[in-house]
């Protein structure tokens, strides 16, 4: 017998909802084959059988959570009665290192992350606050606590110290049951010292009560970090286009030979990953504990995609290599596999800056959310005829609005300025582009 149990697919995934199982009780199944598709809050995940075999027991039914850990399916493999449980002897070592994890966890722990309810402070301001306290550690600080590596995710996920709850596990490990009630019972911010109430909403009236996906609840935890950590500066700014504009119209049906539909997003991603090259401090993030730039020296570049149950944002991997016609095709790709919940994880994770397009809503400007940890964000929006002045003439030309977002700690309002003027410049005269 073979226990097949819902793995971590993924960075910071801890459960999931089973839409679909395609094998019944009772069904033979082969090696690789799909037996269940399970949501979670980055993708819809298509499970593969890990063995051949016959289904003995489904362990969640459609519609219902599991949880990472949990059993999905019992799968008769023909190796007897004795269940076996999937990766056992990483069980085993795992516990072997898990001191050693433990005080590696502990380290990073001492400052928690800025999360919902909870704003993030520097440690130089929680130095300052216990300068009277001496340098004597505190039994808390000293303690070793043992916890499975999902409860330490999920405690971090919360915003929950883990070296203050008093585990039930064997031993007192601390169990993901644990992290949960701590959190639901942890009503203000402690980090900060800026409380930030649980406000009640009335439901009196008449009112319907909706409850959220998965996936909104990430995009509610994504932007009230990026909102609480962030101090954004937008700045927006329009360009004309004209040149752009025939130059697709020369190529596109080129492109299209080649099956390739050829966007403006194309164009621009080519240009904001130039400016990039130019201006590194934005294709970084900030390491506020330890007061340093991180500049990647790759480009992943996200984009926002809107599907019908939010907004998820994918990148572009290392974009920098790719021409304009491989972004484009990558760019339909990468965004059809998102609406349908396909996209793969990776595509998902460390991104480097990312473009939000306003004017697939027939939009001009907007505020973008910078996508946390990253630095900046580009917002494009409608391209449309306007009446610009030429040379002291009134000319009808092509214009694209822009909308810059970047974090102001570390990117002042005129490096902002010359990064946009560098992004139109090369939107501009798109030879350039091509060129590259």
């Amino acid at each position: 017998m073979y226990d097949f149990k819902f793995a971590d697919i993924g960075e910071g995934i801890h459960e999931g909802v089973i839409l679909k199982w395609n094998f019944k009780e009772g069904d033979k199944v082969k090696e690789g084959e799909t037996l269940v598709i399970v949501e979670t809050d980055k993708v819809n995940a298509e499970l593969p059988a890990p063995v051949d075999g016959v289904i003995t027991k489904i362990g969640v039914k459609e519609g219902d959570t599991i949880n990472v850990g949990e059993t999905l399916v019992v799968i008769d493999d023909g190796t007897g009665g004795e269940v076996k449980e999937e990766k056992k002897e990483e069980a085993k070592e795992e516990a072997k290192e898990e001191p050693t994890k433990a005080s590696v966890a502990e380290e990073e722990e001492d400052e928690p992350q800025g999360v919902i309810g909870e704003i993030e402070v520097s440690s130089a301001i929680m130095a300052s606050s216990n300068e009277h306290s001496g340098a004597k550690k505190t039994s808390t600080e000293n303690k070793r606590v043992l916890a499975t590596p999902v409860a330490r995710q999920l405690a971090k996920d919360l915003g929950v110290d883990i070296k203050l709850i008093e585990g039930t596990g064997e031993n007192g490990r601390v169990l993901k049951e644990d992290i949960k009630k701590a959190a639901e019972s942890k009503g203000e911010t402690r980090s900060s010292g800026i409380s930030i109430p649980n406000v009640k909403v009335s439901t009196e009236g008449d009112v319907e009560l909706v409850k959220i996906s998965k996936l909104r609840k990430a995009i509610v935890k994504s932007m009230t970090i990026s909102k609480q950590i962030i101090p954004h500066t937008v700045l927006m700014d329009e360009v004309v286009v004209d040149k752009l504009v025939d130059l697709r119209a020369k190529v596109k049906e080129q492109a299209a030979a080649q099956d390739i539909k050829l966007t403006y997003m194309a164009f621009i991603m080519k240009a904001t990953i130039l400016a990039l090259k130019k201006f590194p401090n934005f294709n970084a993030s900030f390491d506020q504990e330890n007061e340093q730039m991180v500049l990647k020296k790759f480009y992943n570049i996200g984009m926002a995609v809107d599907t019908k149950d939010g907004l998820i944002v994918p990148n572009i991997k290392n974009a920098d290599k790719k021409s304009i016609l491989e972004l484009a095709k990558e760019i339909r790709d990468v965004a059809d596999a998102t609406v349908e919940r396909k996209v793969q994880l990776d595509q998902l994770r460390n991104s480097t800056f990312s473009i939000t397009n306003f004017g697939a809503a027939n939009v001009a400007y907007g505020t973008p959310i910078i996508n946390h940890p990253e630095v900046g964000i580009l917002g494009i929006g409608k391209i449309e005829k306007k009446a610009v002045v030429v040379n002291d003439e009134i000319k009808i030309s092509y214009v694209l609005p822009l909308s810059l977002a970047v974090d102001h700690r570390v990117i002042d309002g005129a490096d902002a300025g010359r990064f946009l003027n560098e992004i139109k410049s090369l939107l501009s005269d798109p030879m350039m582009l091509l060129l590259s």
